[in-house]
């Protein structure tokens, strides 16, 4: 119980604090302590990304840093973008998009950090006042095509959102990092229900293992999020660009 309570803490607290899901930490962690196979880790991890992002949402939430409205039309893109990508995931020769989506991180990745160290030395970096701008189209159609590219990118790799939210809203919306952070893992969580839910059915969540890693998992979810909203801008972006530049590197070298 201990060792599954500590899983849930480590992950919630590198979910809260860069506003992804802990799954990239959950997963592996299951497979090499518990011998679980990867749709059992993934699906379990599932319900355990659930619970700490509750945690972690209502925190930001305490901190005015959701909007709860944009949160919900990302998410119904998201959806759509995992249903796309599940569609044609045998069909398209997911080796180069992958390579080419590192490609994407990479720059990403290396710009959030410029942009961040620019924040620290008082350089004057684009930072929008946390809502969508009305360019050619309304702001419902941006957010439903951020969740679209989010939700089609994330099934077809394999990557969790939180990796592709973030940067799209930081860097092409511009919105707060912090902002970004928590809009991305409150518009994750009905994403993540769909997918326990489908997993649950098809056998592959463990109940006891994901109640035991979830209450560590919550824990560390306020312990997170509370250490971003605490967190200086620049050094939270920095924080976030070298986790986006290790997942580019892991997908680069990734054989299949």
């Amino acid at each position: 119980m201990a060792i599954l309570a500590s899983i849930g803490l480590c992950s919630g607290v590198l979910g809260g604090l860069l506003g992804l899901g802990g799954g990239a930490f959950v997963v592996p962690a299951l497979v090499f302590f518990l011998a679980f196979d990867q749709h059992r880790a993934h699906g379990t991890s599932l319900a355990i990304v659930l619970a700490m992002s509750v945690s972690s949402v209502i925190t930001y939430s305490l901190h005015h840093y959701i909007d709860l409205l944009l949160a919900i039309e990302i998410a119904i893109g998201g959806v759509v973008g995992a249903l796309i990508g599940g569609c044609i995931v045998n069909h398209i020769k997911s080796k180069i998009l992958r390579r080419l989506f590192s490609v994407f991180l990479l720059a990403a990745g290396l710009k959030m950090g410029l942009d961040g160290y620019g924040i620290l030395h008082g350089a004057q970096v684009a930072v929008g006042t946390g809502a969508i701008p009305k360019l050619l189209c309304n702001g419902s159609m941006i957010a439903v095509g951020t969740g679209v590219v989010t939700g089609f990118l994330s099934s077809l790799l394999g990557v969790g959102g939180g990796v592709v939210m973030v940067p799209m809203l930081t860097m092409l919306l511009h919105f707060p990092q912090q902002q970004a952070q928590g809009i991305s893992l409150a518009a994750m969580m009905p994403i993540a229900f769909t997918g326990m839910f489908k997993h649950y059915k098809l056998g592959n969540v463990s109940v006891p293992v994901a109640k035991w890693v979830s209450v560590g998992a919550i824990a560390g979810g306020v312990v997170g999020s509370s250490l971003a909203n605490a967190m200086d801008p620049g050094r939270l972006k920095i924080a976030f660009a070298a986790f986006v530049v290790l997942m580019a590197a892991l997908m680069a070298a990734k054989k299949k």
